[in-house]
């Protein structure tokens, strides 16, 4: 296991597709995961959006490029005024099956984004049946689409003027604009932009039969590269292009490719004790996430950046209890957000008191001083989370716990 960062180890090359022009204003651009073939899907965005004003731009990519990263081949076509939506949708078709790496030829999906095509776009439908699923934004189709539908739907958007069918799923977002899921907007909101996602792709993962990855076995590969054989290049290499990583309680991590190598390099990767090691209490895996309940033990033989930043060493075995929501994108990651306690992190160190002054509004000066004893458990959590006989619940319930007037050390 090497025990600092290699200047000479060479980065790992990202999957690289070109993007093609097929028309003004319709591009494809083939599947970018590192398996390189997928089905296909056609995405119709909005001509005229209100772009956002914001100097920070969220790492979320634009549908395109977001769609390949999941492992689809995209077709994307921007709905101008003079689109001829029939002839721009067999042409997009046409393109996906001919296209190599598109691995479904007999099925594809559409994804429509601008409400206000909802409409048009499903009375063109019918005619192809290759096309087998339909998503739209802010709208209910016509009442000719007979194909499995999944509505994203605003909360001001128009109720359907028919009943929507058995095979209609929608679903509603606080909020009043369509374009909530499109990064480069004002109305973009990441919470409801990133469920949506979720939804849609479970959606058309179904109807296309795929594509299916192995998530477990991603994110161990992950962890494998950054715990066991410590390298910066293939750990980003698991990652989607611009990822981002989040220790919540400490806020660290990197936010984008640069950044994120960066915070591995000198903070995260060669930070963590030689003896570290990743205990698993749970894992459950959904669609586009793996979350992970673990135990992190190592010893505190050196300043830990990202678990306790500026602490010095203090020799101290630490056992902390952890959970990690990653997200993958088709089979790379994009993210990971990180929990754990950081009382107990502290308290396991050594460097949290047990006791801390407390003053009581309602208490005379002649009760002299308080103290309160913090309500933080130590490696008892981690020994609890592992195996739930080895605690004892509710202990701080007790006489001992809470605000005394004993004078402790």
């Amino acid at each position: 296991m090497p025990a600092e960062y290699d200047p000479n180890e060479a980065p790992v090359s990202l999957p690289s597709a070109p993007l093609i022009t097929l028309a003004p204003n319709v591009v494809l651009q083939p599947p970018l995961s590192r398996r390189g073939t997928g089905p296909g899907i056609i995405v119709i965005l909005p001509e005229n959006i209100e772009l956002s004003t914001s100097f920070t731009k969220p790492l979320d990519p634009e549908p395109v490029l977001k769609w390949a990263e999941e492992g689809f081949a995209v077709v994307g076509i921007t709905a101008t005024p003079d689109l001829l939506v029939e002839q721009a949708l067999k042409q997009s078709v046409d393109a996906l099956v001919a296209l190599d790496e598109v691995d479904v030829k007999d099925k594809v999906a559409i994804i429509v984004y601008d409400s206000k095509l909802v409409y048009s776009v499903s009375d063109t439908l019918a005619g192809d049946p290759r096309v087998v699923a339909f998503v739209g934004y802010g709208s209910f189709p016509s009442p000719a689409c007979t194909l499995p539908i999944l509505l994203h739907l605003t909360s001001n958007a128009p109720r359907p003027r028919h009943a929507p069918s058995d095979l209609t799923t929608q679903h509603t977002y606080k909020t009043t604009s369509t374009t909530f899921v499109l990064p480069q907007t004002a109305n973009y909101d990441p919470g409801h932009a990133t469920l949506a996602h979720s939804r849609s792709l479970v959606f058309l993962k179904k109807h296309l039969g795929g594509p299916f990855f192995d998530l477990e076995a991603i994110w161990d590969e992950h962890c494998y590269f950054e715990f066991e054989e410590r390298s910066v290049a293939k750990t980003m290499g698991t990652m989607v292009a611009e990822p981002y990583v989040n220790h919540i309680p400490t806020m660290t991590g990197g936010i984008g490719r640069k950044a994120l190598t960066e915070f591995y390099r000198d903070h995260f990767i060669f930070s963590n004790p030689e003896d570290v090691s990743l205990q698993v209490v749970s894992r459950t895996v959904g669609p586009d996430r793996v979350i992970d309940e673990f135990v992190s033990h190592l010893t505190h033989t050196r300043t830990i950046d990202w678990l306790l930043p500026g602490v010095p060493p203090t020799g101290r075995k630490l056992a902390i209890p952890m959970m990690a929501v990653v997200n993958i994108r088709g089979d790379r990651l994009y993210n990971e957000h990180i929990w754990w306690d950081q009382a107990t992190a502290l308290k396991q160190a050594g460097v949290l008191p047990s006791y801390v002054p407390f003053t009581d509004s309602n208490a005379s000066a002649s009760d002299g001083p308080k103290l309160l004893r913090l309500p933080v458990a130590g490696v008892e959590s981690a020994n609890m989370l592992i195996d739930e006989s080895k605690g004892t619940s509710n202990e701080m319930f007790g006489p001992d716990w809470g605000v005394t007037n004993a004078q402790k050390e």
